[in-house]
């Protein structure tokens, strides 16, 4: 049975192989920023398999008028099970009075269904478009 927990201390060893299983490099060529990154986060919520972690959602901001969803990820073999979606959910619950929830992710149809189904929306809903700055050099 999976439950989602709040996790306060989130430790790199327990949740760096999601990141490998997916394939996310930035973090997994990188350990060293995920591992100075997890304790920053606002929240991190985990799907547990008894005791394996099989998910997880990251939330970074200020908590109140603007939250970003940082990962959310859910192992292959685990996906499609409505994990993510109860990862999200609880998390959301968390902080609902919270004014905006942004993130970023690959445009595919799976992935804008996923998150279209969670009430999300595209930035050009409200007029408005992303953009982001990267340090090239890291």
């Amino acid at each position: 049975m999976i439950t989602i927990r709040k996790q306060e201390i989130v430790k790199l060893e327990d949740v760096l192989p999601l990141y490998q299983a997916v394939g996310w490099t930035n973090y997994t060529h990188q350990p060293q920023m995920l591992e100075k990154a997890l304790p920053h986060s606002l929240a991190i919520y985990l799907a547990l398999d008894s005791d394996a972690v099989v998910g997880l959602v990251r939330f970074v901001g200020d908590g109140f008028s603007s939250i970003f969803v940082q990962d959310l990820i859910v192992l292959p073999s685990y996906q499609r099970q409505g994990i993510g979606s109860a990862l999200m959910g609880k998390a959301l619950e968390d902080f609902k009075d919270v004014y905006q929830v942004q993130l970023v992710t690959e445009q595919t149809e799976k992935t804008l269904g996923f998150y279209r189904s969670l009430g999300f929306e595209i930035l050009s809903t409200y007029n408005c478009i992303g953009m982001t700055w990267m340090n090239r050099e890291k």
